[in-house]
C-alpha cells in the first residue's frame, strides 16, 4: 500500500475519531447544563414553597397558595409530574389529574439520599424503570416548620436533548462525505461546520431561554476578560434586582412576573452595544459597562428605568454599582462592592441605585472601613478577644465568662458593634462571627480553661449553623458542648424554621441556650415561645430604669415568672453603677431570688473584660460592700441615701 494511502487513511481514521468523541463531548456537556439549569429552576421554587410554608396566613390561604405553585410548575413545558411528598412518601398536593407514574404514596426509600444530603437528586427513567431515559426525575428537598419535604418533578428526557438535534446523524455523514471529497476539504469545511453547531447549541446552553439574556454560566468569564481588556481604563459592574418581585408574583401571577421579567430585560436594550447584561437567575441581573464609571453607569440605570417604568407602570428596580478605576481591583472584590451597594441600595427603602463611590465618600461608610472589613473576613489577620466575668450576685461567685470580639490596634472600625452592623450590610455578618468564634478558641485552648463560656451566634449564621464543625473546634480547643453556652438577642429572626431547628439541635447536643438583650424590643416574649432557653439576659437599659419605670419592671418580672417555672438562670447585664446593683438586688430581683438557682450580674462595675478570665475562687467584694450599707440601714453602694 502506497504511503499515500496509507496517509489518507490514518488522516480519515484520525478525524473520524475526533469527531466522534468531539460529537459525544459536546452532547454531554449540553445535557448536563439543561440538567443543571432544570435544577436551579426547580430549586427556586422550592424555595417560594419554603417561605409559602413558613408564611403568617390562615391554613386554608396557604394551602391554596401551595397549590396553585405546584399547578403553575406542572403546567411548565416538558413536565410530566408534579408533587410534593412528606418524608414518609406521603403525597400532600399534586400538580395535575395525571398520575405521571406516581400514586398518592411513594417508596420513602427513594427520598433518603435528599433527607440527608439536603441537596436534589436527578434521576432517569432507566434507573427507576429499566425501559431506557425518557424522562428525568428531580426530588428537590422542602423546608418546613414540621420538617423536611420533598418535590418530585417529573420531565420529558427530550427537553434537554433536544438542544442536541443539530448534532444528530446527519453530521456523522457529512463528516463521512467530507473525507470522501478530500481531506484538506474535510477538515476546513467539516470542522467548521462543527464548530458552528458548537457555538449554536453553547448559545442556548449559555443563554436565559424566558429573556432572551446571557445567563449565569459567561458572565463570570466575561467580566474578568473585560477587567482585563486594555482598552478600556474602567469597567463598572452593576448587580441589581426587581423590588417586591415576590408580590408581583403572588399578586398577579407567575405568567406576569414572567413577563416583567422579558420587560426589564427589554429594557436593557438603551444601553449601547458594548455594554453587556446578564440575568443570573430568579429577578437578579447584573450588567458589565466597558468604559464607563460609575456615574455614566447610574446615568444608564436611569434610562432603563425610565423605560421600564413605560412597559410595567409602578415595577421599578434597585441596582448597586463599582468601577475597577484608579485601582487594581480582582473579579471577586468588584462583585462584593457593587453587592455591598446593591445592599445599601435596598436597605434605604429600594427604588434607587447606590455606587460604592457613594458609599466611601462617607454618604454610608468609608471605603477603608469595608475594605479593612472584609480583609478581616478573608483574610488570618490577628484578632483579640477578651473574657468578662459572670457573677453570682447571692454567692458571689464567678459562674462563666462571655467571650468578646476585639479589634485589631489602630482598627478604622469604631469596636466590634460597628463591624458587625457593616458586616450585617455587606452579607458578611455569618463570615465574621465564624472568625471571632476561631479567635475564641484559639484564645481558650491557649489557657488552662475552668467553667462555662458565653458564645454568641449572629442570626445571620443561624439558618445553616455546622454544629458537627463547632464541636470539633471545641474539641481542639478542650471545651465539650456541655461546657459552652450559645447566646443569640432576641432580634434573631427565630421566626424563620432553620434557626429554630438549628438551636434545637444544640440543645439535644448538650449546649445551653442564652437569650440576649431581653428587654431591647418587643421579641423577647415571642422567642421564649419558640425555643426553651436556659438562661435569659435583660438588658441593661432594663435594669437601670427599674426604680422609674413600670415597663422595665415588668420585664424583669417576666423573665422570673419564665424562670421559675422553666428553670434556668437570670442575667443582668450593663451593671456599670452602685446603683444599678443596688436597684437589682433590692427591688428587680430580691423577691425572687430564694426560689431560683442562679441570679447573675455582669457589667463594668463587677468586671472588665480582660484577656484572661477571673480564677473561679475569686469572691466578688463589691458584695460585701452592699452588705454593710445594706446593715448601717442609711446608704446605697453610690453613698446614696436607700430607698426604703
Amino acid at each position: 500500500m502506497s504511503f499515500t494511502v496509507r496517509w489518507v487513511f490514518a488522516v480519515s481514521a484520525a478525524m473520524l475519531v475526533a469527531g466522534l468523541i468531539e460529537y459525544g463531548v459536546a452532547r454531554q456537556h449540553i445535557i448536563d447544563r439543561g440538567l443543571e439549569d432544570s435544577r436551579r429552576t426547580y430549586e427556586a421554587v422550592a424555595g417560594r414553597l419554603e417561605q409559602l410554608l413558613v408564611a403568617d396566613t390562615n391554613p386554608l390561604q396557604r394551602e391554596q397558595s401551595i397549590a396553585a405553585e405546584v399547578r403553575h410548575l406542572q403546567h411548565s413545558q416538558g413536565t410530566v409530574y408534579v408533587g410534593l411528598f412528606d418524608a414518609a412518601g406521603t403525597l400532600i398536593v399534586r400538580g395535575g389529574d395525571g398520575d405521571g407514574g406516581a400514586s398518592d404514596h411513594a417508596d420513602a426509600s427513594r427520598f433518603s439520599e435528599v433527607l440527608s444530603s439536603g441537596e436534589t437528586t436527578v434521576e432517569t427513567e432507566a434507573e427507576i424503570g429499566g425501559r431506557g431515559i425518557t424522562r428525568y426525575e428531580f426530588l428537590v428537598p422542602v423546608s418546613a416548620p414540621e420538617g423536611t419535604l420533598i418535590l418530585e418533578i417529573d420531565q420529558h428526557a427530550d427537553i434537554i436533548t433536544a438542544l442536541i438535534g443539530d448534532l444528530g446523524p446527519h453530521k456523522i455523514v457529512g463528516l463521512f462525505t467530507a473525507i470522501v471529497v478530500a481531506i484538506p476539504l474535510s477538515y476546513v469545511f467539516g470542522g467548521h461546520s462543527l464548530q458552528r453547531h458548537q457555538m449554536r447549541t453553547k448559545q442556548q446552553a449559555d443563554g436565559d431561554p424566558l429573556t432572551g439574556l446571557a445567563g449565569r454560566r459567561p458572565f463570570k468569564p466575561l467580566l474578568e476578560a473585560a477587567l482585563t481588556d486594555t482598552r478600556y481604563a474602567v469597567t463598572s459592574l452593576v448587580l441589581l434586582d426587581i423590588d417586591g418581585f415576590k408580590q408581583i408574583n403572588d399578586r398577579l401571577g407567575h405568567s406576569h412576573g414572567d413577563r416583567v421579567l422579558q420587560g426589564l430585560a427589554d429594557s436593557f436594550q438603551v444601553l449601547p452595544g458594548t455594554d453587556t447584561p446578564f440575568r443570573l437567575g430568579g429577578d437578579e441581573f447584573a450588567v458589565i459597562l466597558p468604559g464607563s464609571d460609575e456615574d455614566r453607569a447610574a446615568d444608564a440605570l436611569d434610562q432603563i428605568r425610565a423605560d421600564l417604568a413605560k412597559r410595567f407602570p409602578g415595577v421599578t428596580f434597585s441596582a448597586g454599582i463599582a468601577a475597577s478605576s484608579d485601582e487594581s481591583l480582582t473579579l471577586t472584590e468588584l462583585w462584593e462592592r457593587s453587592d455591598a451597594a446593591l445592599y445599601e441600595a435596598k436597605r434605604l427603602g429600594r427604588r434607587r441605585s447606590i455606587s460604592f463611590k457613594s458609599m466611601a465618600e462617607g454618604h454610608t461608610v468609608s471605603a477603608e472601613k469595608i475594605d479593612e472589613l472584609t480583609a478581616l473576613v478573608s483574610s488570618n489577620a490577628q484578632l483579640n478577644v477578651a473574657f468578662q466575668p459572670i457573677w453570682d450576685l447571692r454567692r458571689g461567685v464567678v459562674l462563666a465568662h462571655e467571650a468578646l470580639l476585639r479589634l485589631p490596634a489602630g482598627s478604622r472600625i469604631n469596636g466590634p458593634q460597628e463591624a458587625f452592623d457593616l458586616a450585617e450590610r455587606l452579607g458578611i455578618a455569618a463570615a465574621l462571627d465564624a472568625r471571632a468564634r476561631l479567635a475564641v478558641l484559639a484564645a481558650v485552648g491557649s489557657q488552662h480553661w475552668e467553667g462555662l463560656l458565653f458564645l454568641n451566634l449572629h442570626p445571620d449564621g443561624l439558618p445553616c449553623f455546622d454544629l458537627d464543625r463547632l464541636v470539633s473546634e471545641l474539641a481542639a480547643a478542650g471545651l465539650e458542648p456541655e461546657d459552652v453556652v450559645l447566646e443569640v438577642t432576641e432580634q434573631a429572626g427565630l421566626n424563620h424554621p432553620d434557626s429554630i431547628r438549628t438551636l434545637r439541635h444544640a440543645q439535644d447536643r448538650g449546649f445551653r441556650l442564652a437569650l440576649d438583650d431581653m428587654g431591647k424590643s418587643n421579641a423577647g416574649l415571642h422567642a421564649l415561645r419558640l425555643v426553651r432557653f436556659d438562661i435569659i439576659k435583660i438588658d441593661g437599659d432594663v435594669i437601670s430604669r427599674l426604680d422609674n419605670d413600670p415597663s422595665a419592671v415588668a420585664t424583669v418580672a417576666a423573665a422570673v415568672t419564665f424562670v421559675q417555672q422553666a428553670g434556668g438562670w437570670i442575667i443582668a447585664e450593663g451593671i456599670e453603677e452602685p446603683g444599678m446593683l443596688t436597684m437589682l438586688l433590692q427591688r428587680g430581683l430580691a423577691g425572687a431570688a430564694l426560689q431560683q438557682p442562679v441570679i447573675a450580674g455582669q457589667g463594668y462595675l463587677l468586671g472588665r473584660p480582660s484577656e484572661r478570665p477571673v480564677g473561679l475562687d475569686t469572691h466578688l467584694s463589691v458584695l460585701d460592700e452592699f452588705a454593710v450599707g445594706l446593715a448601717q440601714g442609711t446608704r446605697d453602694l453610690d453613698g446614696q441615701q436607700r430607698i426604703p
